[in-house]
């Protein structure tokens, strides 16, 4: 009874933990780390700031790797791939009066990457291990995506003014930072001029209340205020320009230490439930923990897409997904092969299925995404309501089909 309430506890409270360390302590860091390093803009978005975003799935897998449940992990990752291509953007539409506008070359970009590292993933658990090449393979194809990210814009805009267009001088992130310009706004700094009203804006309706996502920020921050005070006591505010911004290296290291708490405490609770109950581990990565890590992320896409900015709120969540899979799951895998052994997937035939739903679910939103924008040749994506209604719709359904499939499995193997 009263056990059963400490275990849901500790996993609710987990979350709430995951979620405050990386917005307020850990994203700042690496802020911090890319200004004091000379980091381009484009980088610094591709690499620390993705990584800050998939900090809780990455360090899940990574805890439940070196406890050997890796089927964990990769039903977490898979799971967030199904809220991040379905149910955020579904959401987004739904909170909005108007269509939003999304632009097409990143979201193909993304979209295509994330099937390749999603395939690679399909052939690398095949047999239920991993080898060290497989595991090599996945961070490879990372690399490769951040190549293209930072070669492509410099590729575009040679041949935009080869064209005679005029192409406007792009800001460093150094110097986006030293006009106090949030992270927010400079990975989509150029997107719109009017990004710092948007951001003032939002700020000043969530302190009133005025929003729903207001109020669910005043609700969480009750709940967080002994976590608040626990991270304040342990993790030095190296926030820009604040006295203890040369304290960067220790917020840093603190607050992924923190990560690594509350994933091993989430990942101890929800193996326990999968012994209990009979159901692999796996399942409830895909059901539990990719809901609880991708709430923020939820929450913030939401707020951003009600001001109109349908690419920045959708490409993010989309994109993140990418290094959950190539260095969430490969980074992890390579560690545990080095010291000489495999990475055993324990659940990979249901893990398997659910690479194949997320394989559909990729193609169908594909077609709601860019299906019309490519064949009308538009300029940008329409993402509408009723394209949001049918994007939750499918969501459900997906969860719904693949534990009638998993049932369904477990009962004839019985």
């Amino acid at each position: 009874g009263w056990g059963v309430v400490l275990e849901v506890f500790l996993v609710l409270y987990g979350f709430l933990g995951l979620a405050t360390i990386c917005d307020d302590y850990l994203v700042l860091s690496l802020e911090v780390l890319c200004v004091r390093w000379r980091i381009r803009e484009d980088i610094a978005g591709a690499t620390f700031m993705a990584f800050g975003s998939a900090a809780p799935e990455i360090v899940v897998n990574a805890v439940t790797t070196l406890k050997g449940q890796s089927g964990t992990g990769v039903g977490a990752i898979i799971g967030s791939g199904w809220i991040a291509f379905l149910l955020i953007p579904g959401f987004c539409a739904l909170s909005t009066e108007g269509p939003l506008e999304i632009k097409r070359r990143p979201m193909l970009r993304d979209m295509l990457f994330y099937t390749l590292a999603l395939g690679l993933l399909s052939w690398a658990f095949y047999d239920g291990k991993i080898e060290a090449v497989e595991a090599v393979i996945l961070v490879a194809t990372y690399f490769c995506y951040l190549i293209v990210v930072i070669v492509a814009p410099i590729i575009r805009r040679k041949w935009r003014e080869r064209q005679g267009e005029i192409v406007a001088d792009a800001k460093s992130f150094v110097e986006l930072v030293e006009e106090e310009k949030s992270f927010l706004e400079i990975m989509d700094v150029k997107d719109s001029d009017t990004l710092q009203l948007f951001v003032s804006e939002v700020l000043e309706e969530s302190a009133n209340g005025d929003t729903c996502c207001g109020r669910v920020q005043w609700f969480g921050e009750i709940l967080a205020a002994p976590l608040s005070y626990l991270f304040m006591a342990t993790c030095p505010p190296c926030k820009r320009g604040s006295p203890y911004e040369c304290l960067y290296p220790i917020t840093f290291i603190m607050s992924f230490g923190w990560v690594a708490a509350f994933s091993f405490i989430v990942s101890t609770v929800v193996e326990r439930w999968a012994a209990l109950s009979g159901l692999n581990s796996g399942f409830f990565g895909l059901f539990l923990i990719s809901v609880g890590a991708e709430i923020p992320d939820t929450i913030q896409s939401v707020t951003v897409a009600k001001r109109g900015y349908g690419s920045m709120a959708v490409a993010n969540s989309i994109g993140s997904q990418i290094i959950n899979i190539c260095l969430g799951l490969g980074v992890p895998w390579a560690m545990h092969n080095a010291f000489g052994q495999p990475v055993q997937i324990a659940d990979h035939e249901s893990l398997q299925v659910a690479v194949w739903f997320q394989l559909g679910v990729v193609l169908f939103s594909f077609s709601i995404f860019l299906g019309a924008a490519l064949v009308l040749r538009l300029k940008k994506a329409i993402l509408r309501r009723r394209k949001g209604y049918a994007l939750v719709f499918a969501y459900f359904l997906v969860l719904v089909v693949y534990a009638s499939v998993t049932f369904g499995q477990g009962d004839a193997s019985s």
